[in-house]
């Protein structure tokens, strides 16, 4: 009886009860063919994090180092500082701001409190979660266009979704939303004559 008690607690603890997804966001199919590393960088990448974001969260790092590895991998993008006027590539830099949307209505915020204090016994939804990501794309510091796209996520947390809590294996996850919109832009970029073209 202690092992099936321990083994509850167990799931208990290492699973959120949480089910997400994110959802509205431009799917690329087929994704571009990743940018070789061989190759000299395209472009020169920042990414900011704008108002809306928890400071050093979990889910912001996610967020920042999916968006860095994306840049790299599809647009050529590397993340060195100096910009080198004498390569072409390096001339165009992508700035990657993201604008936190609202994640809770008034009374989420009191349902939130309820869910933390009951232990997960009063269940919280949000639908107006997700970001605004801005691509800026600036040659020699002038700024030349700005893309917008938009990412939208959904959330339910309550205990009693603790058991199907798997289903987030076969939704859109974080990574997946932010590869594929990072896709787009460089499909909408190449298709301005920015960021080169596919070899």
């Amino acid at each position: 009886m202690r092992t099936r008690s321990l083994i509850f607690l167990v799931l208990l603890v290492t699973l959120s009860g949480c089910i997400v997804t994110y959802r509205d966001f431009p799917i690329v199919n087929p994704l571009p063919s990743p940018f070789e590393p061989a190759a000299p960088p395209r472009c020169r990448q920042t990414v900011k994090l704008l108002g809306g974001l928890a400071k050093q969260s979990a889910w912001e790092l996610r967020l920042s180092v999916a968006l860095q590895e994306a840049l790299k991998n599809y647009g050529g993008c590397s993340n060195s500082s100096p910009v080198d006027y004498t390569s072409k590539g390096a001339e165009t830099e992508v700035v990657v701001s993201v604008l936190g949307k609202t994640s809770y209505a008034g009374y989420e915020y009191y349902l939130g409190w309820g869910f933390i204090v009951s232990g997960g016994f009063i269940p919280i939804y949000s639908g107006q979660g997700g970001v605004e990501l801005f691509y800026s794309v600036y040659d020699r510091n002038a700024l030349k266009k700005t893309y917008q796209y938009e990412i939208t996520s959904k959330e339910l947390a309550w205990l009693l979704v603790l058991p199907f809590s798997w289903i987030n294996f076969f939704t859109y996850s974080l990574e997946d939303a932010v590869r594929s919109t990072t896709a787009q832009f460089v499909v909408d970029a190449q298709g301005d004559g920015y960021l080169g073209t596919e070899e």
